[in-house]
């Protein structure tokens, strides 16, 4: 089952349309990890499970979301206010006594995908804004694949091209 992951838009309306209509009715869930400075009522939030980013203003967005299916068990946040633009202490410590498979956050506008404490921590980081050592692709997003024993998390660049040196497994 694929879980598409997105964070950090601000304001670019356009790729965040053209991702949500190529995905949409092919991956379990849209996950949107704050910054669009949109409003909660626009209707990309219908199909999108937002929550709430420095730069959002409206409130109507969740500070974050535990999402559970019958695959998958995900904590979602932007990570703002746990600080991960410092480290991911403070998360790891929110997460800790959650039963969750997958922590996704954004707000550090850098990609990463790696195990802590038994659990996955992806960061897609920004479709429009990118920083750090990946800044070059002009930004990213990722598709999570989850499977009895593996997540296989594949970067994707803003034309949807997948980043072959930016594809990870992890063993649940």
């Amino acid at each position: 089952m694929d879980y598409l992951i997105i964070s950090d838009t601000h304001g670019d309306c356009q790729i965040l349309l053209d991702i949500v209509n190529h995905y949409q009715g092919h991956v379990k869930a849209m996950f949107y990890n704050g910054d669009s400075e949109l409003k909660r009522s626009d209707e990309l939030f219908d199909t999108l499970l937002p929550v709430i980013g420095n730069m959002d203003s409206d409130p109507m967005f969740p500070d974050d979301r535990d999402y559970q299916d019958k695959y998958l068990k995900l904590y979602q946040t932007h990570g703002h206010l746990v600080h991960t633009e410092v480290s991911l202490n403070h998360l790891r410590e929110v997460v800790a006594p959650k039963d969750v498979d997958v922590v996704t956050s954004g707000h550090t506008h850098m990609l990463g995908a790696e195990m802590i404490d038994g659990k996955l921590f992806i960061n897609p980081g920004s479709i429009s804004l990118p920083k750090g050592t990946y800044a070059y692709l002009k930004g990213t997003y990722a598709i999570l694949s989850v499977e009895p024993e593996t997540f296989h998390v594949q970067f994707y660049t803003r034309d949807m091209q997948p980043v072959p040196e930016l594809v990870f497994e992890f063993n649940r």
